[in-house]
């Protein structure tokens, strides 16, 4: 009787043990904050032109968004290997991380509607006083607007769709990149 008492309680604390995040692994919410500004900055680096200057760029903002939450790329790798493993725990975080990008752009666009209206009051200001010292300059200004918006519109597209193709390499070749890792250390197991 005392045996099947001791077996009883030793099945009910093991059963009753969850399986945590390793302390070696970056935890969910430091991990929510470390992707939000590897993606703020991977946004940012998408902007430059030259790929060598990118490339040296984004190194050292990786490396101090390491430091800013006392983590390094190993870490961060062992840590991204582990969430690729639990998808249900990298979900959960990456919404939140949508959410939190959504909010950024929220009040970056209020940012440059402001400075949008600020822009057309001080140039509609300007316009007035050339109308009145030259009519026929409306008409002319008319027409050069219709072309620019045009132009405006065609260049927006194509440097959104550029934008949105890089973004998704850079990401698949990112995956790629952990994903070779992880071959690597589960071959020096």
């Amino acid at each position: 009787m005392r045996n099947f008492l001791c077996i009883c309680l030793l099945l009910i604390g093991i059963g009753g043990c969850k399986p945590g995040i390793p302390s070696d692994i970056v935890q969910p919410e430091k991990m929510q904050d470390v992707l939000f500004d590897i993606h703020m900055v991977d946004g940012y680096i998408s902007t430059i032109a030259n790929i060598d200057s990118a490339k040296r760029t984004s190194a050292a903002y990786y490396k101090g968004i390491y430091k800013k939450f006392g983590i390094d790329s190993v870490m961060y790798t062992k840590s991204m290997n582990y969430y690729y493993d639990h998808p249900e725990v990298l979900n959960t975080m990456y919404e939140k991380i949508t959410g939190k990008l959504k909010k950024v752009k929220e009040k970056e666009d209020k940012i440059n509607a402001k400075r949008l209206k600020k822009l057309e009051a001080i140039q509609k200001a300007k316009k007035d006083s050339l109308d009145k010292a030259d009519p026929k300059r409306v008409i002319r200004a008319a027409a050069a607007k219709k072309d620019s918006l045009a132009k405006a519109e065609v260049l927006l597209k194509k440097t959104k769709a550029d934008a949105a193709k890089k973004m998704k390499k850079d990401s698949l070749a990112r995956v790629a990149e952990l994903k070779k890792v992880k071959k690597k250390e589960a071959k020096k197991n």
